[in-house]
């Protein structure tokens, strides 16, 4: 017989009691969410459109009410936030876990905007990603505070309410530095997988340090520069793109032949906006990670040549630092540790364009 783990702390999934309870269902004018389209096809946490994801692909489709990305902001001074969450579809990959999968977590923010990690609303078993309700203790004191609630990382959000203490206050949330989303494209890197819950995803990192809105169009496995993908992001109205797509390009040929192309199309509506070229973390010398660097390379270069707001990171680069090979779960996928490096360098540029001084 398999024994069980004997810390409950692995198991308690703390609820609040409802005679102190006060419930709001979202989307709610008191709320402000972003990086998500509130119930688009009936789901709080689909980051495009169902029917232009379509055409994209029907991975994208079956992926894009993952709410990688989603957030909620306000402002209170309840005791503690209270989640109920009801599922409409999610998985759990094998590199990740249940918290990043279907959980949320909370962080407050200092008087700049940055955030800081308050808790994890994470379910504790298969059976519990249904229907869920988690309760975080606040810990403020009873001083009004800003508060983000991201959403969960693999699983479409289908009906979301926020309980606060009854008799608490309840504001709006922070305002971001920009008034335009960052938008980052790419892989299940971009998306968010093996992070250990939804605030240790790479943009969250960049979002936290530096007060910053942002979109998550990461679909694991399925990011592969297509025409239409590239039309539908170039419709956004954003501050900077961040493309990532080489992890899943089948090889350095379509890289080439899509690559280039892609951000012809982004250029066409967006022609002055910082314009991020990365090519993939995990890099190795002996497979084709030195052909698809130089096709990305390449594509700056040709850029660069009428373009003085285009910018390459070296994936190579991104882990580097002491624990440099510890920095994935799986040899390919980032865990917090490789999520927070591939923050620092993705991050910096991200200031240094948006002329960002902390």
């Amino acid at each position: 017989m398999k024994g069980k783990i004997q810390d409950e702390n692995f198991y308690r999934n703390e609820t609040a009691e409802e005679s102190s309870v006060v419930w709001f269902e979202l989307p709610c004018d008191k709320f402000e969410i972003y990086g998500v389209t509130p119930e688009e096809n009936g789901i709080l946490s689909r980051r495009m459109p169902l029917d232009i994801a379509y055409t994209v692909s029907g991975d994208v489709a079956s992926m894009c009410g993952y709410g990688a990305g989603g957030r909620v902001l306000f402002s209170t001074d309840s005791a503690f936030v209270a989640v109920k969450a009801e599922y409409q579809h999610g998985g759990v990959p094998t590199v990740c876990n249940y918290c990043v999968c279907y959980g949320f977590d909370l962080y407050k923010s200092d008087k700049n905007g940055q955030e800081s990690f308050v808790g994890a609303c994470r379910p504790v078993n298969e059976f519990d990603h249904k229907n869920a309700e988690y309760k975080v203790d606040t810990n403020n004191m009873g001083e009004m505070t800003y508060y983000t609630l991201n959403m969960p990382v693999f699983s479409e959000v289908k009906k979301l309410w926020i309980g606060l203490e009854k008799g608490s206050q309840l504001g709006k949330g922070k305002d971001y530095r920009n008034h335009k989303p960052v938008v980052f494209y790419g892989s299940s890197i971009t998306h968010g997988a093996a992070a250990g819950r939804p605030g240790n995803i790479y943009e969250n990192f960049i979002s936290q340090k530096y007060n910053l809105d942002y979109i998550n169009l990461g679909f694991s496995g399925s990011a592969r520069g297509e025409e239409a993908m590239a039309r539908y992001i170039s419709s956004l109205d954003m501050s900077v793109f961040v493309c990532d797509y080489d992890y899943n390009a089948p090889d350095a040929e379509h890289l080439r032949k899509t690559h280039f192309p892609f951000y012809e199309i982004i250029r066409e509506k967006h022609p002055d906006i910082p314009y991020i070229m990365i090519s993939r973390p995990n890099f190795s010398p002996y497979n084709d990670d030195n052909e698809r660097r130089k096709v990305i390379f390449e594509s700056f270069e040709k850029a660069k040549e009428n373009d003085k707001n285009v910018y390459f990171i070296d994936g190579e680069t991104l882990f580097d630092g002491e624990f440099k090979n510890s920095c994935t779960s799986d040899g390919v996928h980032p865990n917090d540790l490789g999520f927070y490096r591939m923050a620092d360098k993705i991050g910096t540029v991200i200031a240094q364009v948006l002329a960002i001084n902390l």
